[in-house]
């Protein structure tokens, strides 16, 4: 059975087994509210989460709250800290709720940089730092008439340079029967990674898409049932017209997320690059990129694909609540299957040992394959690569690299705060005999000091040794910005 047929048999199981609820807007994907149902789910106060796919609605984050609290007596403060303040958040949705927020959670953000390098920007929506000071300034305005919702993200940015007005995210949500339809700009996030993910992160700028997924997991019919809670995603957009060779290529993508058991989930995953101008983009150049055929070709062929997997496996034991994840995602197909393979692994302790305030990370990741140097989000006929606007969309570390991230976290639920230390070293062309290796040490301070007044401060400093890949002198960074949030 090829990758459409699959898709609209499982859509047309979410027809048949989706609540019908009103439409809400997404929880961005770096929103602070995803590390506290992550802690919570090691926990195991929520187990209804699948959380390896953002965004997730608004909607969705009120239920696993709502969940959260009914499992949250008996638990440490920490916890119930936690819960507090996510239920301050996200209140249980009225299907009969009408509403316009023209001004939802402004905020403006200052930050100052001592150096032009890039290396250190990423995860940021593409937004990147210029020398010296640099100013953010933005609101959310948001609209949810029951089965449609809007919302909109203005942004000034300002340099000593320039000063740019933007959209960061627009879109709109329309609900069908318990099946959310997104059209407009977005970012996604795909798979378990916290610190990087290989196929989709928020390291570009927000693709402009139209995308069908389920906003709250469901069970599939018949004996598929038996998988468990399940949510799919899928979206198609066309890229920019700024790319070399290729303009406005086709880009597309499904993922398909399961949770058998309480403690277990896994995902499958799927992207493609197609068409753009030049090239054909009729219906049997989206058949072949379905079912995975004429890989490479530089013709008529359907363009550049990738596949993978993921799983995350959580054991909530009161003395040591402990996650394990992992990706492994091809970058070529041989044989009807992945090839060149990267990967993705990482565990994540919660409340260290008896210290329920501390939690520690780490984080592998690698795009290295022996033997094809460069081979990852690189391609012979798509001469950009597997990059918007410039940025990579998968893991910022980029195609023959490695990256080990560390963090160490404390929480302060009292102030509804976290204090957190964080070692980044990446290292690049492993296959070349000249590596630019970049090493990050950074400090944040995440508060909240009143019920609608949020604060974040952070100080990094950045080393790069060669540059580019080129023997060259040792550049450095630091970094210290500072955010005020307000919500309503």
């Amino acid at each position: 059975m090829n990758g459409l047929l699959i898709l609209l048999f499982l859509v047309f199981g979410l027809f048949l087994n989706a609540p019908c609820l009103s439409a809400s807007t997404f929880v961005p994907v770096d929103d602070e509210s995803y590390y506290l149902l992550q802690r919570l789910e090691a926990e195991g106060v929520v187990t209804g989460s699948i959380l390896t796919t953002r965004p997730i609605s608004s909607g969705e984050m009120a239920r696993l709250v709502f969940e959260a609290e009914q499992n949250a007596g008996g638990r440490n403060t920490v916890v119930r800290e936690m819960v507090r303040r996510l239920k301050e958040i996200y209140k249980p949705v009225n299907p009969d709720t009408r509403f316009v927020k023209p001004f939802d959670s402004p905020y403006i953000k200052y930050a100052y940089t001592d150096s032009d390098i890039k290396n250190f920007s990423y995860n940021q929506e593409g937004d990147s730092f210029d020398k010296g000071s640099n100013l953010r300034a933005g609101l959310t305005s948001v609209a949810e008439f029951r089965w449609i919702s809007f919302s909109i993200n203005p942004e000034v940015r300002y340099s000593e340079d320039d000063t740019d007005v933007i959209a960061r995210r627009a879109y709109g949500v329309l609900d069908l029967s318990g099946v959310d339809i997104t059209a407009g700009m977005d970012s996604q996030w795909w798979g378990p990674g916290y610190h990087g993910s290989i196929l989709l992160s928020d390291n570009p700028a927000p693709v402009t898409m139209l995308r069908i997924s389920n906003p709250h997991p469901v069970l599939l019919p018949w004996i598929l049932r038996y998988l468990g809670p399940f949510r799919v995603t899928a979206f198609v957009s066309k890229l920019e017209e700024e790319r070399k060779n290729i303009p406005e290529p086709y880009f597309w993508g499904m993922r398909m997320n399961f949770k058998p058991l309480p403690w277990f989930e896994f995902g499958i995953q799927r992207t493609a690059l197609l068409g753009g101008k030049g090239r054909s983009e009729g219906l049997n150049t989206w058949w072949k990129s379905f079912s995975g055929r004429g890989e490479n070709k530089s013709g008529s062929g359907s363009g550049d694909q990738r596949a993978g997997c993921d799983v995350k496996i959580t054991l909530p034991f009161r003395w040591q609540p402990v996650q394990f994840y992992a990706e492994a995602t091809g970058e070529d197909e041989a044989g009807s299957l992945p090839s060149k393979w990267a990967y993705l692994a990482g565990v994540y302790l919660p409340g260290f040992i008896t210290l329920d305030r501390v939690d520690l990370r780490a984080e592998y990741a690698t795009t290295h394959v022996s033997g094809s140097p460069g081979v990852w989000y690189n391609h012979s006929v798509y001469k950009s690569g597997y990059t918007y606007k410039g940025r990579v969309i998968g893991h910022h570390m980029g195609t023959d690299s490695r990256d080990i991230f560390l963090e160490a976290a404390y929480l302060m639920p009292e102030f509804n705060g976290r204090i957190s230390v964080s070692f980044d070293m990446e290292e690049h062309n492993l296959s070349g005999t000249i590596r630019e290796k970049d090493s990050e040490l950074a400090l944040k301070a995440d508060m909240r000091f009143a019920e609608n007044l949020a604060c974040s401060i952070l100080y990094s400093h950045g080393e790069a040794k060669n540059p580019g890949n080129m023997s060259a002198d040792d550049k450095k960074s630091n970094t210290v910005s500072g955010m005020i949030h307000l919500s309503f």
